[in-house]
């Protein structure tokens, strides 16, 4: 058999001597440099090597770190690839598809990711040592498995190993452990599924926000519900269902159980302990909080939803009481200053340089797959729509700021005509935004909102700033197709007929005086500072081979990978 040596590149400055910093960082670097190779190798899952004793030592380590129930399933047979978060082609991304005619919905939906695979689970490493010796095969260890201080799994392994434990921390007990709450935990998920799979939803991709009509209590078992056993065993199962519909729109990739848990009561009131003196107090904030990065907010509108689902009337409990909307939680002040929280793209390449670097697809925001190419001679700065960013809009409910002396139609007016659009308005603080940084002046522009696809002067991309393409996470739709849940969203069809709707209805908007210092940079609404000293000529013939090229590699790739 073939073997590949994929050496690790580790920062400069690193001390590999912190022993207990070392392993951790080895982990996540050996995992990134195994999901890129198979991505570059076309291979769609990888086999490792964790046997059964493996498997006790991480309950083992679970029991000790009181990461119990759930927890105690330990390592899964099969599962995704671990520590690739937001690398193209490896999480959850990269399968190669086309263009989907039959589907109504904004933009396509990720599909792929690398996948591990351990088929030793159950196997103890005595026998496989035993098998290797039988077959002449050399058994190759890490030394550092055998340093009892190093680690605290080293120091469980020593134990396991040297000592005589109880028969119930044995390796085959605590391997049974694991597969016994997996049993369990998979009883609770396929329950969950079922109801899922009959849950009305309307999701919106373009503002990552959806509504949901949550079945009926007495649906949560399929028995009635009456001791405290059936209650518990009710609540585990509306506790995947809560899961399964919030990790749609959160931007979390794992949901923390003891959150997540909080939320069940408000969904189901029949969870809640009727002698709580505090729930009345509480009810408003009950039908109105953040948790797991999602905004919950009860439904009080007009349902969209047919009364034809999942017993409606059964115990007469109201639909319109578990109908909720989702929306991702806006970011706090902390989370705004974060830079994690932003992408840069640098300025393009001059007019002399030969070759044109290939944008790449990158994860923004734990919800989109965004690419994008930048044409100008600026940084562009990609992040979430803010409060604050409003100052690069207009108000119309200021004169001064509707009309211009120039009595031309503002740059902005097709990003408004949108916003009217939004329903809630306020998802609009959720939304990845562009950024046009000056390179002189540090100013900042407003260019566009990629995933409603408008920009200034025009629906789509603006032209000769920027190129876009987006799509959302990888999402599971159960049984049902992405168009049967995903609503066709906001076209440019729509934009520009809201565009003159606005402008017929007298909310005239009309564009600011501004000047225009660099004609060869002719994006309307852009105060250009910086000079730039190549011709128009010599400047359009470079933006245009360049943007050739860029959408030629787009088209070609429209992804790498899978």
């Amino acid at each position: 058999m073939e073997a590949t040596v994929i050496p690790l590149s580790w920062s400069e400055g690193y001390d590999i001597h912190d022993d207990k910093r070392f392993e951790t960082d080895a982990r996540t670097l050996r995992y990134q440099a195994l999901g890129k190779a198979c991505k570059a190798n076309k291979v769609s899952s990888l086999l490792v090597a964790h046997h059964a004793d493996d498997q006790a030592e991480t309950v083992m380590m679970r029991i000790m770190n009181n990461r119990l129930r759930s927890g105690l399933q330990a390592m899964q047979s099969v599962e995704w690839i671990p520590e690739c978060y937001g690398i193209y082609g490896v999480h959850h991304s990269g399968q190669r598809q086309g263009p989907d005619p039959y589907l109504d919905i904004p933009f396509p939906i990720e599909r792929g990711g690398i996948r591990i695979l351990r088929p030793l689970l159950r196997i103890e490493k005595s026998r496989l040592i035993a098998t290797c010796e039988e077959q002449g095969v050399a058994w190759a260890e890490d030394k550092t498995n055998s340093i009892q201080t190093l680690t605290a799994r080293n120091a469980i392994r020593h134990v396991i190993k040297n000592h005589k434990l109880p028969a119930v921390l044995n390796v085959k007990s605590l391997v049974d452990i694991s597969l016994n709450m997996q049993k369990r935990v998979e009883s609770h998920k396929a329950h969950a599924e079922k109801l899922f799979d009959q849950c009305p939803i309307k999701m919106d991709i373009q503002t990552g926000c959806l509504l949901v009509r949550f079945p009926p209590f007495a649906s949560l078992l399929n028995r009635l519900i009456k001791s405290a056993s059936d209650m518990n065993e009710a609540k585990n199962n509306a506790y995947f269902l809560v899961e399964r519909v919030a990790e749609l729109v959160t931007p979390k990739p794992k949901a923390p159980l003891s959150q997540l848990a909080g939320t069940i009561e408000n969904i189901y009131p029949e969870f809640r302990d009727p002698e709580d003196e505090l729930a009345h107090y509480n009810e408003a904030r009950m039908k109105n909080y953040s948790v797991y990065s999602v905004w919950w907010r009860l439904w009080d509108k007009e349902s969209p939803f047919e009364d034809q689902y999942l017993g409606d009337n059964l115990n007469g409990s109201s639909s319109k009481s578990r109908e909720w909307l989702l929306t991702r939680q806006p970011l706090d002040t902390e989370e705004k200053r974060n830079l994690a929280n932003q992408i840069v793209y640098p300025p393009a390449q001059t007019v002399s340089s030969t070759s044109v670097s290939k944008p790449t697809w990158q994860f923004f925001d734990g919800r989109y797959w965004i690419r994008l190419q930048n044409y100008s001679q600026d940084t562009l700065i990609m992040r979430i729509f803010s409060k604050e960013d409003l100052r690069h809009l207009p108000s119309p409910q200021k004169p001064d700021m509707t009309k211009s002396p120039l009595n031309g139609l503002l740059p902005e007016r097709f990003i408004t005509a949108t916003f009217n659009l939004l329903k809630p308005s306020d998802v609009r603080f959720t939304l990845p935004a562009v950024f046009r940084k000056d390179s002189t002046t540090g100013e900042e522009t407003l260019v566009g909102f990629p995933t409603l696809n408008v920009g200034m002067g025009s629906p789509g991309a603006p032209q000769r700033v920027c190129d876009w393409n987006v799509r959302y996470k990888k999402i599971d739709f159960g049984r049902r197709s992405a168009d049967d849940i995903i609503v066709p969203g906001t076209s440019k069809m729509n934009i520009v007929t809201a565009e003159r709707r606005q402008r017929g209805g007298h909310k005239v908007i009309k564009r600011h005086n501004v000047v225009i210092d660099e004609p060869n940079d002719p994006v309307p609404g852009y105060r250009r500072v910086s000079g730039d000293k190549d011709t128009i000529a010599e400047r359009d013939k470079w933006w245009h081979k360049q943007q050739q090229q860029i959408r030629q590699d787009m088209k070609d790739d429209e992804v790498e990978g899978l």
